[in-house]
């Protein structure tokens, strides 16, 4: 066995006690050896090592509990959150007509379609005369031309009645814009043969002919009753809009380009009205508000 002594200048040593009753322990003898410390007070050193060593115990009879996990806000979850409920407003509400009732794009469509119904009236009698001057057409020829138009228009409105009664008033008008948009943009391929020319001419009559009866059985089947006289109003008075700017733009188009593209120009808008009108769904009132 050996005995510690501490020294005042923080280092111990060790010297050998001999055990004269043990065999084992008197074989060695320690010699006296000093051994520093790094300048560290032994008590510091004992005093640490104390209070550690019973930390440790401590810990190891403590149970270990499973670490509690917060839930804590996203803070880029609640912007998240809005610019998608933005996103999907937005979606819902584009394009601006998206929430607009069937029936009003319906009576919407029909009025435009009288404006170029009337667009394609008019146009002749200002282009009736740059024709006369290149052709070489007197006076009478001019009006036999004019009048054509009339003809068709007079002899398909009471047809154009039953035929709505039987097939609708929405298949009745797409063919009649169609009829009169195509012929329209015949009148310059055929103006150099008169039978052609006042066929065509007829043509633009008969479909602007059944599309007043083709219109009032259109209300009448997508519009309540007590929103007919309006809708009647606003899809007749597409007539007079279309007299007035066919007039007023038929002499600049002429005059800036000639007068075959007047003709082209307002055929090729009722074809593309009567593009456009099949995207539009149909609508009818129920029996209650027919009546």
């Amino acid at each position: 066995m050996a005995r510690l002594t501490l020294r005042p200048d923080n280092h111990f040593f060790s010297s050998p006690i001999h055990a004269h009753n043990h065999p084992f322990l008197s074989l060695y003898t320690l010699t006296p050896r000093s051994f520093p410390h790094h300048h560290t007070p032994l008590r510091s050193r004992v005093k640490c090592s104390a209070s550690g060593t019973e930390r440790v115990r401590e810990s190891k009879k403590l149970p270990k509990s499973p670490p509690i996990k917060e839930d804590l806000p996203n803070p880029g979850s609640e912007s998240s959150d809005a610019l998608s409920t933005e996103k999907t407003g937005i979606e819902q509400n584009w394009p601006p007509w998206k929430n607009i009732p069937e029936r009003y794009k319906l009576i919407g469509a029909t009025s435009l379609a009288f404006v170029i119904c009337n667009m394609d009236k008019v146009n002749l009698s200002i282009a009736i005369i740059p024709m006369s001057h290149q052709f070489g057409w007197s006076s009478s020829v001019a009006g036999l031309v004019q009048s054509s138009f009339f003809w068709g228009y007079a002899l398909s409105q009471l047809p154009g009645g039953w035929l709505s009664k039987i097939f609708g008033g929405r298949k009745v008008l797409e063919i009649g814009v169609f009829t009169w948009s195509f012929a329209t943009a015949l009148v310059p391929l055929l103006a150099g043969f008169m039978p052609g020319l006042i066929f065509s001419r007829i043509l633009v009559g008969i479909g602007e002919g059944v599309s007043p009866s083709a219109a009032t059985d259109l209300i009448a089947r997508t519009i309540p009753v007590g929103e007919r006289s309006r809708a009647v109003g606003f899809v007749f008075g597409g007539l007079s809009l279309g007299s007035v700017l066919g007039l007023l733009l038929a002499p600049p188009i002429i005059q800036t380009f000639n007068w075959e593209s007047v003709f082209y120009l307002f055929g090729l808008l009722g074809i593309g009205w009567f593009i456009g009108f099949q995207f539009l769904g149909e609508e009818e009132v129920s029996h209650r508000d027919v009546t």
